[in-house]
């Protein structure tokens, strides 16, 4: 069965650069223009196997989007993945205090579509 990845970014650019390509790789792809959006689904009840998600973003960003996730008890373990154009030393840092399991420049689809498959086959191992 196809995985299913919410996918996070206020940037429509990178929404539609980055669905088809989630897509080719073999995963069902929704997306949220913003974290709060974002949040309102999973908390909705929306399943989602993953959740890619940039950092910058206006109102609820992704760090604010992964704290609020890992507080709530459906989705604490939900696996995360930050993308960013910022990779300094301190992002990365912000990034695993915050609870991601990774992190991927915004422009490397092909280390995106790697992390992502890695932490579902993991994920995926802890069940089996």
């Amino acid at each position: 069965s196809k995985r299913h990845v919410l996918l996070v970014d206020d940037s429509a650019f990178f929404r539609n650069m980055l669905i088809p390509v989630l897509r080719a790789s073999g995963f069902h792809v929704t997306a949220a223009a913003g974290g709060q959006e974002a949040f309102d689904m999973i908390r909705g009840g929306r399943h989602f196997d993953l959740v890619v998600t940039d950092l910058q973003m206006p109102g609820m960003d992704g760090i604010a989007l992964a704290r609020a996730l890992r507080a709530e008890p459906q989705a604490g373990g939900l696996p995360m993945i930050a993308l960013s154009s910022m990779t300094t030393a301190d992002t990365v840092e912000r990034v695993r205090r915050a609870g991601f399991h990774d992190f991927v420049a915004k422009f490397d689809r092909q280390g995106l579509i790697a992390a992502i498959k890695e932490l579902i086959e993991f994920e995926h191992s802890k069940v089996a």
